[in-house]
């Protein structure tokens, strides 16, 4: 079980009860104004994921910060013989993301509870792992990253949805986002820290407005 650790405003609201129950909902992921800051809608962001991972229908994937499920469940529902397994730090979100599975019928989803800066999880566990609007709430992008990349097969992709720098009248954004606890990322330097993490291959599948989706392939030894 994960030890505390001091967390940001930011993080600690994702993590609560209240948002849990809202957050795939049209007052909040699903809502007109996520649509207009992120450039697009959920199920477009989705499409642009499930393509991006090219995944075999008996892959393993893990979903970092699953939050209610709302990535793991359709993953879950793509694969014939694989299996999702989702991860998050927040009781409260896990709570719901069971719940949506039973309630869908899924039964190759798994959740479990853990913390993105040490996965309980072996070397090449998983052939894909999907991290999609969490990275820049966690307090350390790099060791997520480096533990992403730990966790893949050699050749597994990652898939991300982060935070987009914002830049000309949009800037001073990024300060006040920084101050909640969000970090942004520009396109340039989240590309450089996946390629010190190990990966290669990236590739930009949506940059516009506050919203990045990328992914990339795991190089390098198991268990760098």
């Amino acid at each position: 079980m994960p030890g505390p650790r001091a967390s940001s405003f930011a993080q600690r609201a994702m993590e609560s009860e209240t948002i849990a129950r809202v957050y795939e909902s049209r007052l909040w992921r699903r809502s007109l104004l996520a649509r207009l800051a992120l450039g697009l809608s959920f199920e477009d962001e989705q499409a642009l994921i499930q393509g991006a991972a090219r995944l075999d229908p008996a892959a393993q994937v893990l979903d970092l910060a699953c939050g209610s499920g709302i990535y793991a469940r359709p993953f879950a529902n793509a694969l014939a013989g694989g299996t999702v397994v989702g991860l998050d730090l927040s009781p409260a979100m896990l709570r719901h993301a069971r719940r949506a599975a039973a309630a869908e019928g899924i039964d190759n989803l798994y959740l479990v509870r853990g913390d993105a800066m040490a996965l309980p999880f072996p070397a090449a566990r998983f052939d894909h792992v999907n991290c999609c609007g969490a990275l820049h709430l966690f307090p350390d992008a790099a060791r997520a990253l480096a533990e992403m990349h730990r966790v893949l097969h050699p050749g597994g992709r990652v898939t991300l949805a982060v935070v987009q720098r914002p830049g000309g009248l949009l800037a001073p954004i990024a300060s006040v986002l920084l101050r909640l606890g969000v970090e942004s990322f520009r396109p340039a330097d989240l590309e450089a820290m996946l390629e010190r993490a190990g990966f290669d291959d990236v590739r930009w599948h949506h940059v516009r407005v506050l919203w990045a989706v990328a992914s990339a392939r795991r190089s390098g030894p198991p268990g760098r």
